[in-house]
């Protein structure tokens, strides 16, 4: 099955670990028609193409729900405030516990107008049908302001699951060369909300001071790289293919992220647990949701309020590293696993 968020994966084996209960899975990874991308790709609005695909997507993930017959549970992986009309009493009408995922909907709910109604219309659910739940990631929504926040009753929390299918290229109680440079990396893709600029000069910086101790890569899909990349003296690796963004991150020591305040101060980020499923140490903006995530249940990373702290983080990094490897990632393994979460699962339906 493909997933839109595909560190997600994990979410899929919980049925393995479930003895008395069977969840169902929808995305809104599907198939578009031709013709409906062809339609959608002429229009004038590239965002109104978007918001159309979005739409035939989130119909399609109730279509399928309706389908589903041999199963406890539908949890949808991924859902967007605006798309949720149609899709919503889709679900209720299959009888069905219904669980959605939350990725930044309450965040994006306060940004935009037309996701707030999405927003709110999704909590009339919550509040009227104790068959569907929301689930957060890392942390309950304390922190968000209240207008924004769920029902207590419907919603609970679980941990950005792992990769299950990488494992840190140093075993739990191996340590690497002490003659090896300590390869610090940036990589994703490059926009206006994953920012590198700022951040980019304070690491050459860094590494022109330090470069017998450490070596900077960028991985990014080369097609879609900013054109002033080409002309630095850095090391660039093309992450277009899922396997080469993997090996990348498997080979890197520690992986550094800024991430815009207004679109991810309240979500978890699937890159950051790529990286430490991978064995990366992060350092990131000292967001709650991201700073639970790499520090817990093991300190995998640590976070900055302004990068002036970067050079000091990347030090107590490498203390890290060179002491104890990659142990930590192994021990935040295994809180992150379908074991785990099934669990975790398992007490909100026994109740």
């Amino acid at each position: 099955m493909e997933i839109f968020h595909k560190g997600l994966t994990e979410i899929l084996l919980i049925n393995n670990y479930l003895t008395k209960h069977k969840f169902g899975f929808l995305t809104i990874e599907c198939p578009l028609p031709q013709i409906l991308k062809k339609i959608t790709q002429a229009l004038p609005s590239y965002s109104l193409g978007l918001q159309l695909r979005r739409e035939y997507r989130h119909l399609q993930m109730g279509i399928k729900a309706l389908s589903m017959k041999d199963i406890d549970s539908i949890f949808v992986l991924e859902a967007y405030n605006q798309h949720l009309l149609f899709l919503l009493p889709m679900l209720i009408s299959t009888g069905k516990n219904i669980f959605i995922g939350i990725h930044g909907n309450q965040q994006f709910a306060q940004e935009n107008k037309v996701k707030a109604l999405g927003f709110e219309y999704l909590q009339f659910y919550l509040k009227n049908f104790p068959k569907v739940k929301v689930v957060l990631l890392e942390v309950g929504d304390h922190l968000v302001p209240e207008k924004f926040r769920f029902p207590q009753n419907s919603q609970l929390v679980i941990p950005h699951p792992m990769l299950g299918d990488v494992e840190p290229r140093l075993k739990y109680g191996e340590r690497r060369n002490s003659s090896e440079k300590i390869k610090i990396g940036l990589t994703g893709i490059i926009r206006p909300d994953k920012p590198i600029d700022k951040i980019l000069k304070k690491l050459q910086k860094f590494i022109t001071l330090n470069q017998d101790s450490f070596e900077l890569i960028i991985g990014t899909p080369l097609r879609e790289k900013p054109a002033y990349l080409e002309s630095l003296d850095i090391t660039l690796r093309d992450t277009t293919k899922d396997e080469d963004y993997l090996n990348l991150l498997k080979e890197l020591d520690i992986l550094v992220v800024d991430y815009d305040k207004k679109r991810y101060y309240y979500r978890a980020s699937g890159v950051i647990s790529d990286a430490v499923s991978c064995g990366c140490y992060i350092i990131a903006p000292d967001y709650p949701l991201i700073e639970h995530q790499i520090t817990w249940p093991a300190i995998v990373g640590n976070t900055f309020t302004d990068l002036s702290q970067l050079d000091e983080l990347l030090i107590k990094a490498t203390e890290q590293i060179k002491s104890i490897g990659k142990d930590n990632n192994w021990r935040w393994r295994e809180k992150r696993s379908a074991k785990y979460i099934a669990e975790l699962l398992s007490l909100n339906l026994d109740n």
